[in-house]
């Protein structure tokens, strides 16, 4: 009984490793990624991309400062920012991601003086902070309010 135990334990582990088929480069290297409905674009450690998109279509920056490793930040990339409840808002936005870990986004941590992840700062399109949230929130409704406010503000 217990081999059994330790044989399927090891093999739900090396399940869980694997993963889904689906590899990165299968993925457009465009420096966009859409969410699993393909509604919301983001651009991915882009800012210059970015900001162009922001200045031409008028819309503010929504910056994800992020890390991989970051608990709480996977939270906000897999769960809030997919979550149909949080759609309306993040569609007022030009949407970026940049990993802190990046060597070539760290000028934006600097420059955004970043200290603790997640750290989403809303921006005008040639970079200038409006506003940020630090952290997340107990539930996605409570972070869709936060966002709301500072939308208001602009």
């Amino acid at each position: 009984m217990t081999k059994y135990m330790i044989i399927m334990i090891i093999a739900g582990l090396m399940t869980g490793a694997c993963g889904n088929s689906e590899s990165a480069s299968e993925q457009p290297d465009n420096g966009l990624q859409q969410d699993a409905a393909g509604e919301l674009t983001w651009f991915i450690d882009d800012f210059d991309a970015a900001s162009a998109e922001a200045a031409a279509s008028g819309k503010p920056l929504l910056i994800d400062m992020y890390a991989d490793w970051c608990g709480p930040c996977v939270t906000l990339g897999e769960q809030y920012f997919t979550s149909d409840e949080m759609y309306p808002i993040l569609s007022n936005f030009v949407l970026l991601r940049l990993d802190v870990d990046n060597p070539e986004v760290a000028p934006y941590a600097q420059r955004y003086n970043v200290s603790a992840i997640p750290c989403v700062v809303i921006a005008e399109a040639d970079g200038s902070e409006i506003n940020r949230i630090v952290g997340t929130t107990r539930t996605v409704g409570e972070y869709v309010r936060a966002l709301e406010g500072v939308y208001q503000q602009i």
